[in-house]
């Protein structure tokens, strides 16, 4: 099966707003994260085409060809991925950019573990919110991303994604370990990041957990 992965990027002057660092660290922080992101996508086996939804007019000029650019917004996270999905036929995965523990390997069996559902998703570390949704049909796929998004998926429908070994749990944990926080920032650097944000960080990559 061949997933559309559909990714929302903030400007990065709103972008990782929570994070306690300068305006600046945090826009080179974002898009760090982002770089690894879409690396792990380039590289997963089940990626059939990559979008980002974004407000940011001059985010094609960081990011490589292969990589299709929607414009949109600013109307709010699950408006803009409900206009990036209308462009989109297939199954979709709508995955976070703000996963910078993420690997291919991690990628690959969150998506082979989602063919089993028609829609499912990934909760966060916290068990709270959602870090990746995923549809057979795009038309069926509609975002709740936001306060406490872990409930209204699963009441919606959506399926959790539970991990089948203890290897798929040490893969899972990658995807679920989003940064919004210094604390969550600092539990990717333990789990291990990618290239991108162990340049950003100034840090050798950590592989605390297996990939």
């Amino acid at each position: 099966m061949l997933w559309t992965a559909l990714v929302p990027v903030k400007a990065s002057a709103l972008a990782k707003s929570r994070l306690d660092q300068d305006p600046s660290i945090r826009a080179r922080l974002s898009a760090a994260f982002l770089t690894d992101v879409l690396s792990a996508m380039a590289n997963a086996a089940g990626i059939g085409e990559i979008v980002v939804v974004t407000d940011d007019a001059d985010l094609h000029l960081r990011v490589g060809p292969s990589v299709r650019i929607h414009l949109t917004g600013p109307h709010g996270l699950n408006p803009d991925l409900s206009a990036g999905l209308q462009t989109i036929e297939g199954p979709v995965a709508v995955i976070a950019a703000d996963l910078p523990c993420l690997t291919a390997e991690s990628l690959t069996c969150a998506l082979q573990l989602a063919e089993a559902d028609k829609r499912s998703f990934v909760t966060d570390a916290q068990g709270l919110g959602t870090t990746m949704l995923f549809a057979k049909d795009a038309s069926a796929c509609v975002p709740m991303f936001g306060r406490r998004s872990h409930a209204r998926h699963a009441q919606a429908g959506y399926a959790e994604i539970q991990p089948d070994s203890p290897a798929n749990a040490a893969l899972l944990s990658r995807a679920r370990r989003d940064v919004d926080t210094a604390l969550d920032l600092w539990d990717a650097a333990r789990i291990g990041v990618g290239s991108a944000t162990s340049e950003a960080l100034g840090i050798t990559p950590i592989r605390a957990i297996q990939q």
